[in-house]
């Protein structure tokens, strides 16, 4: 058996919709990835630029398993995301967003973190903010430590307050068990993702990587989500809390923390009715004591400065 069998294969899964002028940048940075044990498999969501033309030039390359184009435009990500994943052959998927790009270390550094414990489900790293024409405009981070962190711990301490993997590009997971993980992720189209990481990590443990070897994308003038303003992300973060709190004791000092460090479950609505009615849903009027403040910045310091949380 060579030492290329002996690795974990991996599955990289690309969705794309209309990403032609970055989907070179991608998909160099992942089939030219260090880690040889890997297929690819592209999936375009019914794209009206040239994104198939930029596809297709790759087409001969032997890590490439699969072209699949739709006929009609889904309209949901985490659809794309479940068709992926049934299609995939690999124990490890790692979910490659067609607008981001990656060191071309970054499945080698996160398998060899994957594969410390026999428990792991889910390894990712921090992500370097980049814009439009690739020039960085922040770091997730800048100081962390490496961490392995039980899966029950990592619900209950990061994901509970913040969505902390900041996209799917940036880390890799377990096929085994995102199988097997309740489909209701697929009805929350702007928190998925969030519903996504707590159901699979319910199963498993997870070990984040101090390095920063994904780059993801923020473009400028994007306005705030429907989702946002509607106030369905803040529904759908408080279903969320609640699907937690009922498996995993919060005390009411880290739910009060929840909101205050959360101003966007208000903030970002337009709809004075619909902003009333989630202060209601959320108990958002509460005055908070110059003690709880203090705690509520100190923790906020700690979380910006190490991604850690108490």
């Amino acid at each position: 058996m060579t030492s290329e069998q002996k690795q974990p294969f991996v599955s990289v899964i690309i969705p794309n919709y209309n990403h032609a002028q970055y989907l070179e940048q991608r998909l160099d940075s992942v089939f030219g990835q260090t880690y040889p044990n890997f297929e690819v498999i592209i999936l375009d969501d019914c794209s009206t630029d040239n994104s198939l033309e930029v596809i297709n030039r790759y087409k001969n390359n032997p890590h490439l398993s699969q072209i699949v184009v739709n006929e009609t435009n889904y309209g949901n990500t985490f659809k794309q995301w479940d068709k992926g994943i049934n299609l995939a052959k690999g124990e490890i998927i790692w979910i490659a967003e067609s607008d981001d790009y990656c060191e071309l270390t970054m499945l080698e550094e996160l398998v060899k973190a994957y594969t410390i414990k026999p428990n792991i489900v889910l390894a990712y790293a921090p992500v370097v903010y980049v814009n439009e024409i690739g020039n960085i405009t922040g770091y997730y981070s800048k100081e962390w430590k490496t961490q392995y962190v039980r899966g029950k711990r990592f619900i209950k301490n990061y994901l509970a307050l913040h969505n902390t993997i900041m996209n799917a590009s940036c880390a890799i997971f377990s096929r085994e068990k995102a199988m097997l993980i309740n489909n209701i992720y697929k009805s929350y189209i702007g928190l998925g993702d969030w519903w996504f990481w707590v159901l699979l990590v319910e199963q498993g443990d997870v070990t984040i990587v101090n390095k920063h070897l994904s780059y993801f994308r923020r473009h400028e003038g994007v306005v705030t989500s429907k989702q946002s303003i509607n106030g369905s992300n803040s529904q759908g973060f408080y279903e969320l809390l609640q699907y937690i709190e009922k498996h995993y004791f919060i005390s009411k000092f880290r739910e009060d923390y929840i909101v205050y460090s959360n101003p966007w479950i208000i903030t970002d609505i337009n709809d004075e009715k619909i902003k009333q009615q989630i202060r209601n849903l959320w108990k958002y009027n509460r005055t908070y004591s110059r003690l709880e403040l203090l705690y509520f910045r100190v923790l906020n310091h700690m979380k910006r400065r190490y991604l850690l949380y108490l």
